[in-house]
């Protein structure tokens, strides 16, 4: 099972950020500025590669430090996240991409929702 991801068209860089209980975590991190003014965000798990909290289990919070970090406004932010495959036999190690939102409680993000999307939906809010 391959767990060190190459980049590829999902992932530009490593984003790095403070996890759960401030640990050091880091994601794959793409970012569109999309044609209608929305900024898309894609977030992928990188496994062994990241040291600390995974997206998923920290994702609220990294929606948040990613949007004031792009300097991007809640009614505009788009957040994906992605986990890559692993090329394992068992199925749950397979990619998926879901849009997480969220609700706007006045000054951050809160209660994330996961709606299964898949790669050509992806691909779409990337052209769109």
């Amino acid at each position: 099972m391959e767990t060190n991801i190459p980049f590829d068209k999902y992932m530009d860089q490593h984003f790095e950020f403070a996890g759960q209980w401030g640990t050091p975590s880091v994601c794959g991190l793409k970012v569109i500025r999309r044609k209608d003014g929305k900024t898309l965000v894609i977030a992928t798990e990188i496994y062994r590669q990241n040291p600390g909290t995974p997206v998923t289990e920290w994702v609220a919070p990294l929606a948040n430090r990613l949007m004031n970090y792009l300097e991007a406004k809640p009614e505009t932010f788009i957040f994906v996240e992605h986990t890559p495959d692993l090329k394992s036999k068992l199925t749950f190690y397979g990619e998926t991409f879901d849009r997480v939102d969220f609700d706007w409680d006045g000054e951050k993000f809160v209660n994330p929702r996961w709606t299964r999307l898949t790669r050509e939906e992806v691909d779409r809010l990337m052209e769109e």
